[in-house]
């Protein structure tokens, strides 16, 4: 088994990985430098506060829908569209959210989180968690509910 290379060398150290272009990975590190001043890797609170907007008015367009046009065929059609796509919307706002990538506290993405998941998604806030260390985990040759 060869042995696994794990993050970088320091410049100064030699390098074993003979696909590795020093060129490349001079290039590549400007880049990363260019993008960091320009800030494209803060998070803009704006944004996701109008992706958690966009979420509540198309959960409650579905819901006047039917409250209003009743529950025959294209009012039902209409609102389980609208409903799909707040859904949709929503998994993936919990997903960043889940990443602690939204805002600087983790405790605020704790907490708006908690509510995307348990309100918006009605699900369990462990839930995410534990589906996604399970799926990580993988096969690791012991069965872990004994």
């Amino acid at each position: 088994m060869a042995p696994l290379l794990i993050g970088e060398l320091a410049p100064d150290q030699p390098s074993f990985e003979p696909s590795k272009n020093k060129l490349l990975v001079e290039e590549f590190r400007e880049l990363l430098s260019t993008v960091e001043k320009m800030g494209l890797f803060k998070p803009d609170q704006v944004f996701f506060f109008l992706t958690l907007l966009h979420i509540l008015l198309l959960d409650a367009a579905g819901w006047f829908v039917l409250w209003y046009f009743g529950t025959s065929i294209t009012p039902f059609l209409l609102a389980t569209m609208l409903l799909t796509f707040a859904q949709s919307q929503a998994g993936w706002l919990q997903h960043d959210l889940g990443h602690l990538s939204v805002f600087r506290n983790s405790k605020w993405n704790h907490l708006l989180h908690e509510f995307v998941m348990c309100h918006l998604k009605v699900s369990k806030v462990y839930y995410s968690g534990n589906v996604s260390f399970n799926r990580r985990e993988g096969n690791m040759g012991y069965c872990k509910y004994t």
